[in-house]
């Protein structure tokens, strides 16, 4: 159970706190569009800033626990709003065609959507952001 644990250990973390950042989207984005009556678009691009940043630091110390420090960080921050950014795309999208196209609600639209923009950017962390295995290969054949 323990060795399971281990093997799948950064998508429990990733899955914790993915939920953790979809609840601060979520919470930040009904704060704007509920109680400040801001547009749903300009509080989904707020709500998203607060959401990849919290994502950002959380998933790199707690979920995949990359070391990069100085340009190695910076080259990694890059590429994780790339992906975020691309992702946020898909969000608006989605987002703008079932709320004008399809006419659904506001607030109901936003979870199935959220979910989905979770597993990409899963997708998007693991194999272009923090890919540990990848990023650890040129060190091993420059030793050998």
């Amino acid at each position: 159970m323990k060795r399971l644990l281990l093997k799948y250990q950064h998508l429990l973390m990733y899955t914790l706190f993915g939920g953790l950042t979809t609840a601060v989207d979520l919470i930040v984005y009904y704060i704007l569009y509920n109680l400040f009556a801001v547009h749903y678009l300009a509080a989904q691009t707020v709500s998203w800033v607060v959401a990849v940043l919290f994502a950002y630091f959380t998933n790199k110390r707690y979920v995949f626990a990359s070391k990069a420090r100085g340009r190695a960080m910076l080259v990694e921050m890059i590429k994780f709003v790339s992906g975020r950014l691309f992702s946020f795309g898909v969000q608006t999208v989605c987002l703008a065609l079932l709320v004008e196209v399809a006419h659904w609600g506001e607030n109901i639209v936003r979870l199935p959507v959220l979910v989905i923009v979770t597993i990409l950017n899963y997708v998007v962390s693991r194999v272009l952001v923090f890919d540990r295995q990848r990023d650890a290969e040129p060190k091993e054949a420059a030793r050998r």
